[in-house]
């Protein structure tokens, strides 16, 4: 079975081995499904990771949170706006380069992620990941972190 839940077509039965196309696949059915669920507070993906970034990092420039995201500077300038619009951050002066600007969460944002977006985004996980016992789901974080952190030497 797919990541969907549906069997896959027979073309794809040949990539069903590949590690790398399974990652992407269930990748794709997160990011729809989390998309899906966030379009009720008119938010994208993009802005819910905006908004974790600050809630675990504190304030950041702009180019940071799109650097930690892998979203380009035109992009991350309008995603910013948007949550600026909404009262979800706010642009100030960076405390430790008064020449340089800051984004930060506010308290709006905090409220928003605590009471709507992170059960939200439970929930989504639970629908894709709830085949998984709490181990498997450990060790498939575990294992994903470690790929996705920086290469290593051997």
């Amino acid at each position: 079975m797919g990541a969907n839940g549906r069997e896959p077509a027979p073309a794809t039965r040949l990539l069903a081995g590949s590690a790398g196309w399974l990652l992407g696949d269930v990748a794709r059915e997160v990011t729809l499904r989390l998309e899906e669920a966030l379009r009720g507070d008119e938010l994208r993906w993009r802005d819910y990771g905006v908004l974790v970034i600050l809630e675990s990092a504190g304030p950041l420039s702009q180019q940071e949170i799109g650097r930690r995201l892998a979203v380009d500077r035109s992009t991350m300038v309008h995603v910013i706006d948007v949550l600026e619009q909404r009262g979800l951050v706010a642009r100030g002066r960076d405390r430790a380069d008064r020449r340089a600007y800051a984004v930060e969460l506010t308290g709006a944002g905090r409220a928003l992620l605590a009471e709507v977006l992170h059960p939200l985004t439970d929930a989504v996980h639970e629908q894709v990941l709830g085949r998984l016992t709490p181990g498997e789901r450990r060790t498939l974080t575990r294992l994903l972190a470690r790929l996705a952190g920086p290469a290593r030497d051997a």
